[in-house]
């Protein structure tokens, strides 16, 4: 009996290890699957922020200008930007809906906040940042009136787009959406960090505050448009 177990079991090894192949190349045949699928969704995202108006088309250029990459990969953050080699590398987390209005304001945050890297730190720049990642996803057909929901067509909730551009896109008025963002974020506003400045970090957060003006000036029929005071 004992010799008859040990040739069924020894017939059933190969048996076994071909299953396990199998479940191996289809799981593999499936993450290929979707890298294509996770390829394909930035792709869409990036041509449709580029046929939309100012800020998509802004952050486009700034990527691919740069030679910026923008991935989708197993990460806990739903959107990273990290930097090998010095090139600069903006990647999205494979657990996120695959649609623009998702993919488009993480994007767009992650960018904006390279395209203001040179400003000091205050709430007027982390204001630039969220207002960049709200301006796209409005853009992209996203309503202020639905968040936390910011892909309407399937009811899909993003807390980190939410809460990202919450402040900007609520009703309160830009200057209620500064307040709370600088809150929110520990920083001070430029006019409270100008008590305190040096002359040379005067002229800094002068010329900081006449973009954040230029800013404010663009975004206006933005704001508009979203239904935003």
């Amino acid at each position: 009996m004992k010799l008859f177990a040990l040739a069924a079991l020894l017939l059933a090894v190969p048996a076994a290890a071909q299953d396990r192949a199998a479940e191996i190349d289809f799981e593999n045949a499936l993450h290929e699957l979707k890298s294509v699928q996770s390829r394909a969704a930035v792709e869409r995202t990036l041509v449709a922020m580029n046929d939309g108006v100012e800020a998509g088309e802004r952050v486009v250029s700034y990527i691919r200008d740069r030679g910026i990459e923008v991935a989708v990969m197993e990460q806990k953050e739903a959107s990273l930007t990290t930097v090998e080699h010095g090139r600069t590398r903006i990647t999205l987390s494979d657990a996120l809906p695959a649609y623009p209005r998702v993919y488009g304001p993480l994007i767009a945050k992650e960018i904006a906040a390279l395209m203001y890297a040179d400003m000091p730190a205050c709430s007027e720049r982390a204001y630039m940042r969220r207002a960049t990642a709200g301006r796209v996803w409005t853009e992209l057909g996203g309503e202020p009136s639905k968040l936390p929901v910011v892909e309407p067509l399937t009811g899909d909730k993003v807390s980190a787009i939410s809460d990202e551009i919450a402040f900007w896109a609520g009703k309160d008025g830009v200057e209620m959406a500064l307040y709370k963002t600088g809150a929110a974020e520990k920083l001070y506003s430029i006019p409270e960090l100008e008590q305190a400045a040096g002359k040379q970090e005067l002229v800094k957060l002068r010329e900081a505050n006449g973009r954040f003006v230029a800013f404010l000036m663009d975004e206006r029929l933005a704001r508009q448009a979203a239904g935003l005071r």
